[in-house]
């Protein structure tokens, strides 16, 4: 049995980058082992002065993994970094042996689940997913909970092309939202051990990260890299990670070697609270909250396959990562802070991090018609310019180009990551799905063969739709004009069966080439286009966006219901006058569009009660006070009976009165029994469009 005593100098910790959701990793060699597949005598006197007190251990000392510490995870979601493996709870893939933890991966097909547990749509008995490997992922979930503390991990890592293995740690209760706005700390990771490429050293350098800022894209990541002295792989023997974290600090150790210190001044939280707006966590959050372990061994994904050789080596399969011991110590001195235990190196790096972006005040009215501009030398208030930038292949600025003004550039190298147009709440933007086009100018100055261009609309990860644009001639500004229904049905190629919702829209605008391309983009905005369409419905069974239902009543009241007639109508709008001076309306409120290409208005009546002796009927079409075809009567319906009426719109302008100007129509039909003689009229209305 192992003595279970803090050691007598802190060991150092290793440091690593994730994409997404972090992966596990492990590896751990004291250089004076003598046989690197075996631990070593690991007791060591604790000194007196010692304020570090364990709190937590596994040994691995057993005969199989301690479920009373870990949850052994089941599933081939690929850990949100389209990693290439299944987590089995398989003694093939972990399982504890000679007083180690081993995890294996397998290169094997393997089929279950398509999403991780947590996710409502998990079925432990899916098998709608297969990959090509197998592997093991273990973690601590509500069995070794922890806020500040000391980490420490004895482990020896796996080698080769397309491995992955990490040591790191998730909050518990995800206070402040989604990945990463909750923050992420990996204690170890490291891809692709010993892989030579060509004119480089063997891989052997360890990473040490935070990830943190806002739900996933608006996340942001910090770390440092560490190699072991004289050369020594991680790989060939065992070592120990350590993670220090105390309030406003965390520090990482790998064989007594302190390296790196990130600080609460280079890191932050920023969460969308209930009322959907956009607040800063408080002190030194993300990282003031209880968090987890894993230990995992990936295979390819979004990091281990895109750099070194690339891709995964199937051949250096099994390859295995073996943990020596986790313990976990608690700062006596003041275990409510962490503080007053540390061991600092004044040489170790100090990360910079991040500084967290201006929360800007959302606009009441952001995305209203006939135009919504999100950028036009400048973005437009409410807006935040970000990207998704993990492996900080993107770089975004704003350049002065003559004839332009400012413009915005995209420059990116590597395969991942995008630049968009952020609206911290969420931006109701369903009027734009019928007519709407997104337009923006766009000059391509350099790309690779073959890139696709995507253009985005995102509502949150998966409910996001993209579609692929032509690469105009290089060095060329060209408008790209994207009509916002067919963006939308074209669904999110990367996540089949999700779309944005135009109801709930988080980035109205997002651009991202899947691989390297210099790019500027100028005049991004929405507007209305429906001089090319053949009709403008208004209304059919409910009333199209951008259009609303409305009336203006001097005296009285005029109620207003959907109802169901059935038949072909089925739904339609029925009003019930209780006056004699009213009108209701359809009408796109706050602003107009032209309607010019259009020569007819047409819509269904249906009186259902008339008591009056007179029976008059007429509509108007406006375009804002005082603009107006003033009153133009139509043919007396039948009570009883629907009614079609096609209206020419030349008709309508030329009435005695009108000042209607059709290139800035806002309501298109305003419908009345003649004004003075109305009480008790119940008329149906339906079918309401401008067709050519």
């Amino acid at each position: 049995m192992k003595k279970l005593t803090p050691a007598l100098t802190l060991t150092s910790v290793s440091v690593a980058a994730v994409l997404l959701i972090g992966c596990g990793s492990d590896s751990s060699s004291e250089v004076e082992a003598a046989n690197d597949t075996a631990p070593v005598d690991n007791t060591v006197e604790q000194p007196q002065e010692s304020a570090w007190t364990l709190v937590w251990s596994d040994e691995f000392d057993g005969t199989s993994i301690d479920l009373d510490k870990w949850n052994l995870a089941h599933n081939c979601y690929g850990g949100g970094n389209q990693e290439h493996q299944c987590y089995t709870q398989r003694d093939e893939n972990s399982k504890v042996a000679d007083g180690m933890l081993v995890i294996t991966a397998e290169r094997e097909d393997f089929s279950g689940p398509a999403v991780a547990l947590g996710d409502p749509n998990y079925d432990a008995d899916d098998t709608s997913k297969q990959q090509p490997y197998t592997s093991a992922r273990l973690d601590s979930t509500n069995k070794g909970d922890w806020k500040y503390g000391r980490f420490e991990i004895r482990a020896k890592m796996p080698q080769g092309q397309g491995t992955w293995p990490a040591i790191w740690m998730l909050p518990t209760d995800w206070a402040y939202g989604p990945w990463a706005g909750s923050g992420e700390i990996d204690i170890m990771e490291a891809v692709n051990l010993k892989v030579v490429t060509e004119g480089s050293e063997p891989e052997a350098k360890i990473h040490g990260t935070l990830h943190y800022g806002k739900a996933w894209p608006g996340n942001v990541y910090s770390g440092a890299e560490y190699s072991l002295p004289e050369g020594a792989n991680p790989a060939d023997d065992f070592h120990v990670y350590a993670l220090e974290w105390e309030k406003d600090e965390i520090r990482w150790y790998v064989d007594d070697v302190h390296f790196a210190t990130q600080r609460s001044t280079g890191w932050y939280s920023q969460y969308t609270d209930s009322d959907g707006n956009l607040q800063n966590a408080l002190e030194d959050g993300p990282y003031n909250q209880s968090f987890h372990m894993i230990l995992n061994l990936a295979v390819g994904g979004t990091w281990a396959a895109n750099v070194n050789n690339t891709g995964v080596d199937e051949s250096v399969f099994p390859q295995t990562l073996e943990v020596d011991y986790v313990r976990v110590y608690e700062c006596s001195i003041s275990p409510e802070t962490g503080q007053g235990c540390a061991s600092v190196d004044e040489n170790a790096e100090i990360v910079e991090g991040h500084v967290a972006p201006e929360i800007t005040t959302p606009s009441t009215d952001i995305g209203a018609g006939p135009v919504f501009t999100l950028y036009e030398d400048a973005l437009a208030e409410g807006l935040s310019l970000d990207s998704y930038n993990p492996d900080n292949a993107v770089t975004l600025t704003a350049v002065e180009v003559e004839g332009r003004g400012e413009v915005l550039q995209l420059d990116k190298v590597g395969a991942t990551g995008n630049a968009y147009f952020s609206y911290p709440p969420t931006a109701d933007l369903s009027h734009w799905s019928a007519n709407g086009v997104l337009v923006f100018d766009l000059n391509v100055m350099s790309t690779d063969t073959d890139v696709d261009l995507l253009v985005k609309i995102d509502s949150g990860w998966p409910n996001v739709s993209d579609i692929s644009i032509d690469i105009p001639e290089l060095n060329t500004w060209t408008e790209i004009r994207l009509p916002i229904a067919e963006l939308v049905t074209s669904g999110n190629r990367f996540s089949p069966g999700s779309f944005a919702d135009l109801a709930s829209v988080t980035n109205p605008f997002v651009i991202e080439p899947l691989g390297n391309m210099s790019l500027q983009i100028d005049n991004v905005r929405y507007e209305y286009e429906v001089s090319q369409s053949d009709e403008l419905i208004v209304y059919d069974d409910t009333v199209k966006a951008p259009f609303a239902i409305g009336h203006y009543a001097a005296t009285g009241s005029v109620a207003i219901e959907q109802v169901d007639v059935g038949g072909d109508n089925n739904l339609v709008s029925q009003f019930s006058f209780n006056t004699n001076e009213a009108v209701v309306y359809f009408q796109s409120t706050n602003f107009q569009q032209d309607v010019s290409s259009f020569n007819y208005l047409e819509f269904d009546l249906n009186v259902t009660t008339d008591p009056r002796e007179v029976r008059d009927f007429n509509i108007k079409i406006d375009c804002g006070h005082p603009c107006s075809s003033g009153d133009f009567s139509i043919n007396t319906p039948e009570v009883g009976a629907w009614t079609h009426y096609k209206i020419m719109l030349a008709d309508v302008v030329a009435n005695t009165g009108s000042s209607l100007d059709l290139t800035q129509v806002d309501t298109p039909l305003v419908i009345f029994p003649a004004w003075g003689n109305q009480s008790g009229v119940v008329m149906q209305v339906d079918n309401v469009k401008l067709t050519k």
